[in-house]
């Protein structure tokens, strides 16, 4: 049986300032793209008929139903990520006073359990606002940076991730966003994140250079910045950092959503998490963020991946389904994209992550090979009542949590124990580096872009050092070690060259010790000799 990731998170914290929404979407009802089981603010329960009544109303002015929900929060003082999809304002300006309740009831639960600032900063461990001025490198300064002596100007902090021009052009189409006029007590701000139609293009883009055997490599750093996909990576990242900054440092509760809800909202969700919560970068939390906010959340892979549909066929999704199923103008690659962004940060810091790169990669080919059912569907609903997913197909954790070549042995949890994840809400497992240097150092993923390309890219080892690395990786015996140059079986993995030289390096830096105190032995005992 596969593991419910879902229960795992929600067996972790008490959530104290929110409450269970366990009858309301139990048959999918309320909303079909979202879990059965829900949280949300504790002044709204699904046990009462008024609470019930508020609930459906909501959902009612959301797109999708999707109504505003917890996905990540600190129980000590309410600071949260809550996410959902864009309301229904239209031309007409529509107002919704259930929504404007339900998102005034957000930020009081978080206000009703805050800590006084100057509490919160011994408790928290907040540095002195220059320091946090560093970090932020002036993005967004006057945004961030808008909490004063007596705490933020505002009690929730909503981030619509895409271009304001896009918000404003929804409302032709009975969307748009939120008039603050009316949510007291909120602010909002744009981030710019292109949509599925934009990441198509960029990544395919991205996709014919890395293929391409007559690219221009005096060039190549121009043109890879072209295709805009590195663009689209910084955007998501500095969306996603200054949420961790607005929950870490403002103590805020933060309401992410773009235009469904589904594709944009769950990167960033996801990523801010796993600045702030070091559970998440071991193996079974980035499987459970994954299980979260991307599945349980009903980011729709069918949809934006096609399986099993050829060109121009239309699918079951197509009758019923969220998406489009078979529409091509509806695939794009949202979750390799969010491997790639993760990528990043595990190439910058590699040692605040239970996994390497090497993972990665593999979850970016099982997205398409279909060998496994985890990532199949479109939401909850369909893998667990209509297709059976955990009853009928193998479970992709399993498998790459089983091989060790996909464990970085350089993470150290002790190191980063103790986060806001764990209750303590101390935050001393948050990664929270300067966002220019995160920003400054993104660069093209090799290994998954240029996993086929015509030429050569990635520095390949020395024929001994390989031939060594392949050795101790299998665990062949010294005389069993194959000759210099013999074709081997593949364990020494793409992706895993640097993390085997620097281990074959460590266990050469041992032995030249052990040469050099033996040495220093002999010495000692001619030195004894000649004194004599």
């Amino acid at each position: 049986n596969q593991q419910n990731h879902h229960d795992v998170e929600a067996n972790r914290p008490q959530l104290s300032p929110w409450k269970t929404i366990l009858a309301a979407n139990s048959t999918y009802t309320l909303c079909p793209s979202y879990p059965s089981v829900l949280v949300g603010p504790r002044q709204i329960s699904d046990e009462d008929a008024e609470g019930q009544r508020i609930l459906r109303r909501v959902a009612a002015f959301r797109s999708e139903g999707r109504m505003p929900v917890l996905t990540w929060g600190n129980s000590i003082d309410g600071a949260s990520i809550w996410r959902s999809s864009q309301p229904r304002i239209g031309l007409q300006g529509n107002r919704s006073s259930a929504d404007e309740r339900y998102l005034r009831a957000i930020a009081d639960c978080a206000s009703n359990v805050a800590v006084p600032p100057e509490r919160a900063r011994n408790l928290f461990r907040i540095p002195s606002r220059q320091f946090l001025r560093m970090l932020i490198g002036g993005t967004n300064e006057g945004d961030l940076l808008s909490n004063g002596p007596t705490g933020p100007s505002f009690g929730l902090k909503i981030m619509d991730l895409r271009p304001k021009s896009s918000a404003v052009a929804n409302r032709t189409q009975g969307y748009g966003y939120e008039n603050t006029s009316y949510y007291v007590g909120s602010d909002i701000s744009f981030y710019g994140i292109g949509n599925i139609h934009a990441v198509r293009d960029s990544y395919q883009k991205i996709s014919s250079l890395c293929q391409s055997p007559s690219a221009n490599d005096v060039q190549w750093a121009q043109l890879v910045e072209d295709t805009k996909w590195l663009s689209h990576i910084r955007l998501i990242l500095s969306a996603s950092w200054q949420v961790a900054f607005h929950v870490r440092f403002n103590r805020l509760p933060v309401l992410l959503h773009c235009s469904h809800g589904w594709d944009r909202t769950s990167q960033v969700a996801a990523i801010a998490q796993l600045f702030l919560d070091p559970f998440y970068r071991t193996k079974i939390g980035f499987s459970t963020l994954i299980e979260k906010d991307f599945m349980a959340f009903g980011h729709p892979f069918h949809t934006r991946c096609g399986h099993g549909e050829g060109k121009g066929e239309r699918g079951a999704s197509a009758a019923g389904g969220q998406g489009g199923g078979g529409d091509e103008g509806q695939i794009s690659p949202i979750f390799i994209q969010f491997l790639d962004c993760v990528f990043q940060l595990v190439n910058q810091y590699p040692e605040y992550f239970e996994f390497n790169a090497e993972y990665l990669l593999v979850l970016s080919e099982h997205v398409h090979s279909c060998r496994f059912g985890t990532l199949l569907c479109d939401t909850e609903r369909e893998r667990e009542l209509v297709a059976g997913i955990r009853q009928r197909t193998h479970c992709l954790w399993e498998y790459v949590n089983s091989r060790s070549d996909l464990t970085n042995p350089f993470f150290f949890p002790d190191s980063f124990a103790g986060g806001e994840g764990k209750g303590g809400g101390e935050g001393e497992g948050a990664l929270m580096m300067p966002l220019p240097m995160l920003l400054r150092n993104v660069t093209l993923w090799v290994d998954r872009h240029c996993m086929y390309g015509p030429k050569p890219t990635l520095r390949c080892l020395s024929l001994a050092v390989d031939a060594l690395c392949i050795a101790e990786g299998t665990g062949a015996k010294d005389n069993e070690k194959k000759e210099v140059g013999e074709e081997t079986n593949g364990s020494f993995t793409r992706g895993m060259s640097s993390q085997s030289t620097a281990q074959w390096a460590l266990k050469q830096a041992a032995q030249w010790k052990k040469v050099a105190e033996l040495k220093q032995l002999e010495i000692d005992a001619l030195t004894k000799k000649l004194e004599k």
